[in-house]
């Protein structure tokens, strides 16, 4: 029985140590997760403009060129179900707030709950933006430990990252998305157009949960005299071509009943806006710093038409 006990505890050790290292890098590493936690927290006091969405509005609203105090806190994969809970964490925090910016595009009104990259992204949500995730149960182990959230190759090639570029932060003090900088020859963005939006397609037209949760947002910022932009961003011609052309009615008909129903929202559509060309994007539905620069202009002009 000792010997047994003595091969068992060689076997466990080592896993146990590779667990307890995975841990301390969570935990003591920043990322964009605990960045953005932290500079919203310093700076809610000034804030007039707070951007929520994925990462659209995460890599396409850069905050430099908006003439109002402005906080990026989108990111990517970033649902509306976790825009909603980061909004009531800070919105009675924010006492300068003027405008809201939501995006919402292909992906955000069918989006189903705990599904995709939510699975392992919920825990980050709850652990390092201080966030009470009801997707979370209180005796689920990675509620307690973000070790145990992602598999090993995943943790390991964070890693590598870090040691390679010295961060794993890809924004910068005002939330923006900074690192998409390139763009593709028109060949390339025709083809990842193809690939991109079969992958976007979740095959759902049940929007009812997730524009009650704009509805619920946009019904707080009125009562707060708080404007709203609802915002579609720009995407490549060839992206929307490959997309459900009925889904799309349908969203264009929400945004339009959104902002026609609510005195304080106004639906910007830039889906479709020819300003944007293909030297504006980093691929097929991102934009790259230029675009992002373009787009923010334009929004700001959005915002002081009010």
């Amino acid at each position: 029985m000792k010997k047994l006990l003595t091969h068992f505890s060689l076997f466990l050790i080592p896993i146990v140590v590779v667990w307890m290292l995975a841990e301390v890098f969570y935990r003591s590493v920043p990322n964009n997760y605990t960045y953005k936690h932290e500079q919203i927290s310093n700076n809610k006091d000034d804030i007039e403009v707070l951007v929520l969405g994925d990462s659209h509005t995460f890599y396409g609203i850069n905050p430099e060129w908006l003439s109002l105090k402005t906080y990026n806190l989108a990111n990517v994969s970033q649902t509306i179900y976790f825009d909603k809970l980061l909004f009531e964490k800070h919105i009675n925090h924010l006492p300068k707030l003027k405008y809201l910016i939501l995006s919402v595009e292909y992906t955000t009104l069918s989006q189903a709950d705990n599904t995709q990259e939510d699975i392992w992204r919920k825990y980050f949500y709850h652990t390092q933006m201080d966030l009470d995730v009801p997707l979370i149960s209180w005796y689920n182990p990675k509620k307690y430990s973000l070790a145990l959230v992602r598999k090993f190759d995943k943790t390991w090639k964070s890693y590598k990252d870090f040691r390679k570029e010295g961060s794993l932060i890809g924004c910068d003090s005002r939330g923006w998305g900074n690192t998409y900088l390139s763009t593709m020859d028109s060949l390339e963005i025709q083809r990842v157009s193809n690939t991109t939006a079969k992958k976007h397609e979740d095959g759902s037209m049940d929007f009812k949960q997730n524009t009650e949760r704009i509805q619920n947002m946009i019904t707080f910022c009125e009562q707060k005299n708080i404007q709203v932009l609802l915002v579609n961003m720009p995407v490549y011609p060839d992206y929307l071509d490959h997309l459900n052309p009925e889904k799309l009615l349908k969203i264009d008909k929400t945004c339009d009943d959104l902002a026609k129903t609510n005195p304080n929202v106004t639906r910007v559509d830039l889906s479709r806006d020819s300003r944007f060309q293909l030297q504006d994007f980093h691929d097929a539905d991102h934009l790259n710093a230029q675009g992002a620069k373009k787009c923010s202009l334009l929004i700001n002009d959005y915002l002081h038409a009010y």
